[in-house]
């Protein structure tokens, strides 16, 4: 396994226990980097990762909530929105990892981590994401104000 796939995995994982503990992020990133004893490449990409995903994360749930056409974002599993924050920060903030290989890495996490539907929902909702992002929509184009859009 990659250090980019171990690194996304460290931040889902992370993310997961943030969300169900009210943990802050950044900690428990640490934490699970030392608990693993993570080779030095991949925990550098999971702290840029994580910091990334902390920044924005506001964002990010804005536009997922925006994603979720007919659905309460409260519905969606913990660890499915974890899967989706992760992936929708690095569609929108990560522009050097081609889209394709974000939904990729998604979907298998979804696979490894989610029930049997997560698969075709993640891959569904980013698929969505992923045409507004190329469109020069998502929640890191301009918005008309000058801001971001939301």
């Amino acid at each position: 396994m990659g250090r980019r796939r171990r690194g996304r995995e460290v931040v889902l994982q992370s993310l997961y226990a943030a969300q169900v503990g009210g943990f802050s992020l950044l900690p428990t990133v640490d934490e699970q980097l030392t608990r693993r004893d993570a080779p030095p490449e991949t925990a550098e990409f999971a702290r840029e990762l994580a910091t990334l995903v902390a920044a924005h994360l506001p964002a990010v749930d804005r536009w997922l909530a925006g994603l979720l056409e007919h659905w309460d974002p409260e519905r969606v599993g913990q660890v499915e929105r974890a899967i989706l924050r992760l992936a929708l920060t690095e569609l929108a903030w990560s522009p050097a990892v081609p889209p394709a290989a974000v939904m990729d890495e998604a979907c298998e996490l979804a696979r490894k981590f989610g029930d049997e539907q997560a698969v075709g929902f993640v891959n569904g909702l980013l698929d969505r994401a992923a045409k507004q992002v190329a469109a020069g929509g998502g929640p890191a184009a301009p918005a008309a104000d000058g801001g971001v859009a939301p």
